[in-house]
């Protein structure tokens, strides 16, 4: 079993291969800054207009791109859209508490995607890195107001259920029982800005082969009271299923994350574990934000199909992509289906509890 518990990435046996809610509100009509072009060292087979370039994968419908907030407490899961969302970004809120999740959708239109929650500035940062998305929460923190009206986002601001793109399900509390409908979310996305088109962020490689990889459990502790995950590699299926530990359930025992519009499980073709700065700011209700480096560089370890890697990640800038390489210099190549990057902090403290660990 390895353990990464700080900054640097502490091995312990056989080596890796290959080393909360504002007030202000924006209109959904508000304009966004030209698309940033999207360089490449080679052509990527994902620029085809018949392949998803968020996945890789064949695609007869494209867009418009939505991003998506979505809860991951105790009190909001089981959560709806997780199974179709072509990437799903997870961080850190308030507290080091719980991790969130971002949600992209890029053609593919579930019936309902929640609990919906509320912005934060580095889920804006991800949203800005595609041009052209149309972001849907309920809600920010005084800075993700400042984020999305300073970088322009397409703004969907469902809190209070604006614009009817949201309702809230009677068999939940509030606020974790606001639901968004996706097909009205995108019919409203593109009647506001239309339908730009998206550039792959990353090159596509081939489908996982049949040898499995070298560490087939992956457990993600965000805090042990109430966010323990881990991905499990399907062999059937050649790729990553997800569970959550579920303190409530007999044993402790870990059950299986479905998409609750398909009913089938989630699974993952890539995992991005992406080493970065996190901190507090001083807030007015001294709970404290957290704020997450997302420009720059750092380390990553990248889970690639049934291939596992050391490397690291690299953003020139606001507007820019966040590139994936492997430790020699090379572009990461992703198999096609699901990514899920999980950002997480260089280092464990009290205040941050958070363990990686490989099996």
């Amino acid at each position: 079993m390895i353990h990464w518990k700080s900054k640097h990435f502490v091995i312990l046996g056989s080596a890796l291969l290959l080393a909360g809610c504002g007030t202000a509100k924006t209109s959904p009509r508000s304009h966004t800054s030209a698309p940033s072009s999207v360089n490449s060292t080679s052509p990527s087979p994902a620029s085809s207009k018949n392949l998803d370039p968020l996945t890789g994968l064949p695609s007869s419908h494209h867009g418009p791109l939505l991003a998506v907030m979505v809860e991951n407490s105790e009190y909001g899961r089981p959560q709806y859209g997780l199974r179709s969302a072509d990437v799903v970004y997870e961080a850190y809120t308030e507290f080091f508490y719980y991790s969130r999740f971002m949600l992209l959708f890029y053609g593919k239109e579930p019936a309902q995607v929640g609990p919906v929650r509320s912005a934060r500035p580095y889920f804006v940062s991800w949203v800005h890195e595609w041009p052209g998305a149309a972001y849907v929460h309920a809600g920010a923190s005084d800075p993700g107001y400042v984020s999305i009206n300073q970088d322009h986002i397409h703004n969907l601001d469902v809190d209070a259920n604006a614009y009817g793109l949201a309702y809230r399900v009677n068999y939940r509390p509030a606020p974790h029982n606001l639901f968004v409908s996706i097909p009205k979310a995108a019919q409203m996305a593109q009647a506001s800005w239309g339908n730009p088109g998206i550039s792959p962020h990353w090159q596509f490689g081939p489908k996982p082969g049949k040898t499995p990889p070298r560490y087939q459990t992956i457990t993600l502790t965000w805090n042990t009271h109430n966010t323990i995950e881990q991905w499990r590699w399907d062999e059937q299926q050649r790729g990553w299923t997800r569970w959550v530990l579920c303190p409530e359930c007999p044993d402790n025992q870990y059950v299986q994350v479905m998409g609750e519009n398909s009913h089938k499980p989630v699974l993952a073709s890539n995992i991005i574990i992406q080493y970065t700065q996190e901190e507090y700011l001083p807030d007015p209700a001294h709970t404290g934000w957290i704020q997450i480096q997302t420009h720059g560089q750092g380390k990553a370890l990248l889970i690639l199909g049934n291939h596992i890697y050391q490397g690291t990640w690299r953003n020139q800038g606001p507007g820019m992509p966040t590139k994936f390489y492997l430790n020699n210099g090379e572009p990461a190549k992703f198999a096609p289906g699901q990514t899920w990057i999980e950002v997480v902090p260089n280092s464990q403290s009290a205040a941050n509890p958070f363990q990686l660990q490989l099996q």
